[in-house]
């Protein structure tokens, strides 16, 4: 397993962050998420043999948000 910060843009209140956990939860391969809005990140726990840092950040930001490091 690994572990990912994201730095996620655009995030304003609870309903962003839920936003994010479930588009994270959705990718193939997730474990665990776990998301502070008020650091606008999401730490992301994922089996890299079933998904990338490209999947995570596409996912990220078809949700509506800004992925990033």
């Amino acid at each position: 397993m690994e572990t990912l910060t994201i730095n996620v843009g655009g995030m304003t209140c609870d309903g962003c962050a839920s936003k994010v956990v479930h588009a994270l939860e959705g990718v193939d391969g997730v474990a665990m998420v776990q998301v502070s809005l008020e650091k606008g990140t999401a730490t992301v726990t994922y089996d890299g043999r079933s998904t990338n840092v490209d999947d995570l950040f596409a996912a990220v930001d078809d949700a509506g948000f800004d992925a990033g490091y």
